[in-house]
């Protein structure tokens, strides 16, 4: 089982890199594999609660899928402060608070990286 780790840096708006994203994790999975994703800056605004109640249709409802299949997510807790979103009440539930230390530690453990800004 092969190890990917997905960053993403792409907010709502730029819904073409969360829907690549989405679907590589979703392929992935499907394949086995192990999938880690990243937010980080604009890209934490993909999993606030708030959006995710509106449905799959989108970014938090397709990340909350992601979930939901085992997908491991994780989002820059700076970040996120900087854009106003409390990381321990603003996001989708399963998000895992994190940093850019951690995001380090990451690549070093996985097999492949893609990233999407």
């Amino acid at each position: 089982m092969a190890k990917l780790l997905i960053i993403l840096f792409s907010p709502p708006a730029q819904s073409q890199n969360v829907d690549t994203a989405y679907e590589l994790s979703k392929a992935a999975v499907e394949m086995n594999h192990e999938v880690t994703v990243f937010c980080d800056v604009d890209a934490t605004l993909n999993l606030l609660a708030s959006q995710a109640s509106l449905g799959k249709v989108t970014p938090a409802g397709k990340v909350a899928e992601l979930i939901e299949k085992g997908v491991q997510v994780l989002a820059c807790r700076e970040s996120a402060r900087l854009r106003g979103v409390n990381v321990k009440t603003d996001f989708i539930k399963g998000v895992v608070e994190s940093s850019l230390g951690r995001l380090a530690e990451l690549m070093d453990q996985h097999d492949r990286i893609v990233s999407f800004g």
